[in-house]
């Protein structure tokens, strides 16, 4: 085993997803276990709870070598210092991965004691295969329908290719108000909104703007 592989480290990446399934392909077929926190049905904050639950994981133990992969958007202040001896001081064979957006969501403590990789991110330029100039009410269902059960991350992307296609390749003339509303829409796709009651609300928007 080299000794990078052997070395715990913080792998900061703009898009946490594609992070998770670099590492999971990166790692497919060893001993990994995943602390995620990103999902739509838990908080996004790494919490005391979530570190007592790594730190008993780590001390089970293993005869060849066993990853455990932590990923969120924030950590908690108590959750980083209680990971903080662990961190130091891992048991034998046990290799940390702590995944971030960025490193600096971390405490200085944490840094220092941990080598620091970014996996870079280029966003793919979304095409939504919507006729804005001619939109009607059946586009609307047959594209809300479609992607009703889009993810988070998905759902945000998807949103804002929309309002960039219809200021920029149809010149769609928005009010301040409407602006505003479509920013709300960006920040409700953060949330657990239902992703077809936002779509239906913009796309909804976008058609009334036309008739």
């Amino acid at each position: 085993m080299s000794d990078e592989a052997a070395t715990s480290y913080i792998l900061a990446c703009k898009n946490l997803q594609m992070a998770y399934e670099s590492l999971r392909e990166k790692y497919d077929g060893q001993n990994c276990k995943f602390f995620i926190k990103d999902s739509e049905k838990q908080s996004e904050d790494f919490l005391l709870e979530d570190a007592k639950n790594v730190v008993k994981e780590a001390y089970i133990a293993e005869s060849e070598r066993k990853i455990i992969i932590l990923g969120a958007k924030s950590y908690n202040v108590y959750a980083q210092n209680s990971l903080l001896k662990i961190l130091e001081e891992p048991p034998r064979n046990i290799i940390f991965i702590l995944v971030c957006e960025s490193k600096n969501v971390f405490l200085p403590t944490i840094r220092s004691r941990l080598l620091h990789k970014e996996l870079d991110f280029v966003e793919e330029k979304i095409e939504t295969d919507l006729n804005l100039a001619n939109l009607d009410l059946e586009d609307v269902y047959n594209f809300v329908k479609k992607n009703s059960r889009i993810k988070k991350n998905e759902l945000k992307n998807l949103i804002q290719a929309i309002i960039s296609e219809a200021i920029l390749k149809y010149n769609i003339p928005f009010k301040t108000k409407e602006l505003e509303h479509f920013e709300k829409l960006l920040q409700l796709s953060e949330l657990n909104s239902r992703p077809s009651n936002i779509l239906i609300s913009l796309l909804l928007t976008i058609y009334q703007k036309r008739r």
